[in-house]
């Protein structure tokens, strides 16, 4: 059912096609990095894969956010211009417009908190232990953005498939 719609819909939602198997590699790119499967530099990568995972998920998060800020920013310009009141816009698809705002406020949620942990992160008095913990914290609230924003593409891709855009 979903292997003969998945081309249609991918044609039709090409952003949230895009969202959503790069968040599954970005996922699968971090796990192998947990594992050791891929590691440090006998592999050709700079850092551990470990490293790498930590550092980097918040990073691709907070890049996510960004595109997500855009959509919903896009979306409430069309609600705006559009003819059809408020309600009439909503009505019939109440879930949908639920999982965009629990996206968009978990999204800038969580990166104002990985900004107000940075300049922990970089004082100079700040312990080692302390850096990790700060940064798994990172990771956790990054891992938090990309789980909602691929519970929301999948929504789109298959529940809402043709029914709303952007």
């Amino acid at each position: 059912m979903f292997r003969d719609s998945l081309p249609a819909t991918v044609g039709r939602k090409p952003l949230q096609a895009a969202k959503f198997f790069g968040i599954l590699g970005w996922f699968a790119l971090s796990v192998l990095g947990f594992l050791r499967v891929l590691d440090g530099p006998g592999t050709g990568l700079l850092v551990d894969g470990q490293f790498l995972a930590l550092v980097l998920t918040p990073l691709v998060a907070f890049v996510l956010v960004a595109v997500v800020c855009c959509e919903t920013l896009y979306s409430l310009a069309r609600v705006v211009r559009s003819d059809a009141s408020l309600r009439e816009q909503i009505e019939g698809r109440v879930g949908y417009v639920v999982l965009r705002g629990v996206e968009a406020a978990i999204g800038v949620g969580g990166v104002l908190l990985i900004a107000s942990l940075v300049p922990a992160l970089v004082a100079e008095s700040t312990p080692a232990p302390a850096g990790v913990g700060i940064m798994l914290v990172a990771m956790a609230v990054g891992l938090g953005i990309l789980v909602a924003s691929l519970v929301r593409s999948t929504a789109e891709l298959f529940v809402y498939g043709g029914s709303t855009s952007a």
